[in-house]
């Protein structure tokens, strides 16, 4: 692979997390540091998981190209179904003063997990191309860092523009891309 087709695998592989990441902008106030923390938590797991894949290379790849997509589907449908149904709920006192976000580590590690399932796929590839692993990941995360801080900059913007009534719409986008995960 050279440096274009790799370019253009980190972009595909970052779309998944650009969206949440512009829900994340439009949800919640996001603070530059908690910007910093998303974008380095989806930048970090797309950089990992093509390393992962690509050790568990032979042995491993019947299973994870049949069960990754289910596992990826699981994870972001869990996420949006409850950001969904949340939109509905009437919240006490107690859980307004709470700010619930994209930016809390547990919330964040499964949608990184989750956006990353394709990263692992294509990991598995590296095993039957011709890459030089460290550039190939290095620049799939950076490309998924710089995106989806971007992203979260744009979703933030989106919010000023549309208000609040946003937040049910950031619920379906992961559930819309858990199913187009299954279905791939």
């Amino acid at each position: 692979m050279n440096i274009i087709e790799i370019f253009l695998t980190g972009f595909s592989l970052s779309l998944d997390a650009v969206a949440i990441a512009v829900a994340a902008g439009a949800l919640h106030k996001i603070t530059p540091r908690h910007a910093l923390k998303i974008a380095l938590f989806f930048g970090g797991f797309q950089m990992f998981m093509p390393i992962l894949g690509w050790l568990s290379g032979l042995w491993f790849s019947g299973y994870l190209t049949s069960y990754g997509n289910i596992i990826g589907f699981v994870l972001l449908f869990s996420v949006g179904m409850k950001m969904f149904l949340e939109t509905f709920k009437k919240e006490t006192k107690d859980e307004i003063k709470k700010e619930r976000h994209l930016a809390e580590t547990k919330t964040l590690t499964i949608m990184a997990i989750a956006t990353s399932i394709d990263a692992l796929v294509v990991g598995i590839t590296f095993n039957f191309v011709s890459v030089i692993i460290p550039v190939a990941v290095c620049v799939i995360g950076a490309v998924t860092f710089a995106l989806s801080l971007a992203a979260i900059y744009v979703g933030e913007k989106f919010k000023r523009i549309i208000g609040n009534e946003i937040e049910w719409l950031g619920g379906l986008v992961l559930v819309g891309l858990s199913i187009k995960i299954l279905l791939s």
